[in-house]
């Protein structure tokens, strides 16, 4: 069987990407029942491979096993496993970890064998719930008219459908660890009757230094995982050779794996104190681990090693002592920021427009630039007067321990994990298994799902971080989780948790938007798990909070004076949509809102309801595209901006008493100011503009003051009034600024030279316009 796996494998290698395509296909539902049993993995539940029965779902049983060969990437995840007791098998797991941790620049459309071993790695102990046991009817003979011919053999495989049976052991777990394995690979017989070489065998045939030199070789084409595979082979045979122990620990920095990193390093320095580049690198693993104090005294640690320091390498001493100074800044800059909340706002627009930079001509794979992409390099920030309570009806929630003034920053939080629209392969969908609401996933909400898990297999103290969030009404809270499911990978709760707390990376300014003009990033910005900006709970209007998304980073300041005790709320949707499209998607985070909009919605009376959706109908279906068609050409007919004039004022007549709820007529509005200037009435056009900055500024829809500030200082300059164009140029200026850095002090007389820089970063066609307007030189 192995044998055969193994040509498989082969086979699959030679064959050409573009032949591999029509074997990948949006996942498939399988056997479409979801079994509700529970099942708490108690080996009384365990089956193994031997009493498995064909083309039978084992409803209530648990098959344990480890994975012992590489994996290929279809419409399922092939691999080989073995039970405890010995038997393999082949098994395929639907709709489970669909995509690599892999940056998409490393990634190619069609994953290669390489890729998805990666997903799961030989060794690794997985639990399948409800396996079932089947015929491979549907992988027969793939035959391929200009390639290879694929010829399988397969009569039999363990397939799984579900996500949430496929379960990753932690390391750690102490039940099934203790359970023998009854045979080492390398005391299986292949079916001819030969032994297999196992991994372990095939460690014992090498030296420490032969796995010093592999990993190496590895570790130099950037392959950090197999660099660390072997170097551990290399720490088996030599468990206190400080080489491998700190070539492992940079191998495990690149992986972004820092506590792993940092347990080697120590050992590294308790056995050669002087070890210059592992003292450096144990630097770099505290500041990941955001220990930013311990990080700068350990990095003048290393300045006062080298006064003292007998290696006369002049070019290994240079380079260390300028990498210990770039650390040494980046740890001072961390620590500032973590402990103070204090940020260097144009050093941080200047790194995002930087790396949100897209390659030219590159329509295949949309890479960044930088390998990054967007993501900061800056430390997170709370502040000590907020915290986490139970809130009435609404589960947990951000509250204030004493009164908050106005325009403090409360918390700075960098993404747990980000995927960007660009970075998810197109072919891809994930299935949502509860009974009765089956969805899809995006791709980019199934790439998501699948860092997290890679994350949390890789570094399981990490588990409550996530597993902690809201699951939905359906999944069992963590609090109530037994030990084993609280340190297992669970597929079907990461995917809930993204759903009920994504938030998409999108700025502000449309610079992402900008960037990938041509790219997938203009139909799907992709999704973030933020941890902490979770927990703030929802409202359309009436919020005391700003967010504000720059790369991978969230900026939450107050946007009042807050009380003692009061809530911290922010919105998750725009208030200016309907009821019925603000309620659908409330309804996905599963949000009841009681906010003033809502409530307005729900209560006017039938007449009004009736009449506002008719005005609606009107201008979505008929005026509104009219109006703005005809704004680009020759001719504008006068007689729809009394078609516009009308409905507005019957809109405003219907929410007199609610002036500031009127979001119809703040969408009518924007229209009526343009056809006011396509029809040369700019004096008329004037007003409305600042009825439209008036609006937004007392609903507090503050992504949209700047613009429309400056379309007021655009009708002042058009009109030859300078010095009130140049002054309401100002307030767009700060209506871009402040909402970044917090507002301007009177004293601050250099606001203007700061602002300025940020809005030529970030919406240069507002600056091409104002100078052409003569509002800025």
């Amino acid at each position: 069987m192995i044998a055969n796996y193994e040509k498989w494998l082969k086979d699959l290698e030679r064959m050409p990407n573009k032949k591999m395509h029509h074997l990948i296909a949006t996942n498939n539902f399988g056997y479409r029942r979801i079994f509700q049993n529970i099942i708490n993995l108690e080996l009384k539940d365990r089956i193994s491979i031997a009493n498995l029965k064909l083309d039978k779902v084992h409803v209530g049983k648990f098959l344990l096993c480890r994975v012992i060969n590489r994996c290929a990437k279809t419409t399922p995840l092939f691999t080989l496993i073995e039970d405890p007791e010995g038997g393999v098998e082949r098994i395929a797991l639907y709709n489970w970890v669909e995509q690599t941790a892999l940056p998409a620049k490393d990634r190619e459309k069609v994953f290669t064998i390489k890729q998805a071993s990666k997903l799961l790695p030989i060794g690794t102990k997985l639990a399948i719930k409800n396996p079932y046991y089947q015929v491979a009817s549907s992988f027969d003979t793939l035959i391929h008219t200009d390639g290879p011919s694929i010829t399988t053999d397969f009569d039999s495989i363990i397939r799984s459908d579900n996500p949430k049976d496929v379960i990753v052991i932690n390391q750690d777990n102490e039940l099934f660890n203790k359970i023998k394995w009854s045979k080492d690979l390398g005391k299986r017989k292949n079916d001819n009757g030969k032994n297999e070489l196992s991994v372990d065998d095939e460690k014992k045939l090498g030296t420490a230094d032969d796995f010093r030199q592999s990993g190496n070789q590895y570790f130099i084409s950037n392959d950090f995982a197999a660099a660390v595979d072997e170097y551990s082979s290399g720490i088996e045979l030599e468990p206190h050779n400080v080489t491998l122990l700190a070539n492992r620990a940079e191998a495990y920095l690149r992986l972004g794996r820092f506590e792993k990193a940092l347990t080697d390093l120590e050992i590294t320095l308790n056995r050669e104190p002087d070890h210059l580049k592992a003292a450096v690198r144990k630097g770099k693993a505290l500041i990941g681990l955001k220990r930013y104090q311990e990080a700068i005294i350990t990095l003048k640690d290393v300045n006062l090693m080298m006064q003292t320091s007998t290696n006369n390498d002049e070019i290994l001493i240079t380079s260390i002592k300028q990498s210990v100074k770039e650390l040494l800044k980046r740890a001072e800059m961390f620590d500032s920021e973590n402990r103070y909340g204090r940020y260097d706002y144009k050093s941080i627009i200047d790194e995002f427009c930087e790396k949100v930079a897209i390659k030219s001509n590159n329509q295949d794979n949309d890479d960044w630039v930088c390998g990054t992409g967007p993501r900061l390099d800056h430390a997170e920030y709370l502040i000590d007067d907020i915290e986490i309570r139970p809130v009435e009806n609404k589960g947990r929630g951000w509250i204030a321990k004493r009164d908050i003034p106005e325009d403090t920053l409360l918390m700075v939080s960098k993404a747990f994990k980000v995927v960007y629209g660009n970075e998810a392969p197109l072919s891809f969908r994930s299935i949502d298994f509860t009974p009765g609401t089956e969805s899809m996933n995006t791709a980019t909400h199934s790439e998501l799902a699948s860092r997290i898990a890679q994350e949390l297999i890789a570094e399981p103290e990490l588990f409550r971080e996530v597993y902690q969030l809201y699951a939905g009404p359906d999944m069992v809270p963590m609090e109530n989780l037994d030990q084993d499911s609280l340190n297992s990978v669970d597929t079907r709760r990461i995917e809930k948790i993204i759903k009920y707390n994504f938030f998409e990376p999108m700025d502000e300014w449309n610079v992402l938007c900008r960037a990938g003009e041509d790219s997938r990033l203009t139909k799907d910005f992709g999704a973030g798990l933020w941890i902490l900006p979770s927990y703030f709970n929802h409202s359309c209007v009436d919020n005391n909070i700003q967010k504000l998304i720059i790369g991978d980073m969230m900026f939450l300041r107050s946007l009042r004076p807050i009380l003692k005790d009061e809530e911290l709320i922010l919105e998750y949707c725009s208030p200016s949509r309907t009821y019925e499209k603000r309620s659908s998607k409330l309804k996905s985070y599963g949000v009841n809102c009681q906010c003033r909009l809502c409530e307005l919605d729900r209560s006017e009376s039938k007449q009004v309801k009736l009449r506002r959706n008719e005005i609606s109908v009107i201008y979505e279906n008929y005026l509104g595209p009219q109006v703005k068609s005809t704004l680009l050409s020759h001719y504008f007919d006068p007689s729809l901006v009394n078609e516009l004039t009308n409905l507005i004022a019957e809109s405003h007549e219907l929410r007199k008493d609610h002036p500031d709820l009127d979001f119809l007529a703040y969408e009518m509005k924007n229209d009526l100011a343009m056809a006011y200037v396509k029809v040369g009435k700019l004096r008329q056009s004037l007003p409305v503009t600042k009825e439209i900055y008036d609006f937004l500024k007392t609903i507090q829809m503050f992504s949209l003051t700047c613009d429309a500030a400056y379309q007021v200082s655009s009708r002042y300059a058009r009109l030859e009034q300078m010095k009130e164009g140049k002054k309401w140029f100002d307030v767009a200026l700060k209506e871009l600024a402040e909402p970044i850095r917090g507002k301007y002090n009177k004293e601050e007389i250099h606001w203007r030279k700061e602002a300025l820089y940020f809005a030529k970063k970030l919406t240069p066609k507002m600056i091409v316009g104002a100078r052409n307007k003569g509002l800025v030189s």
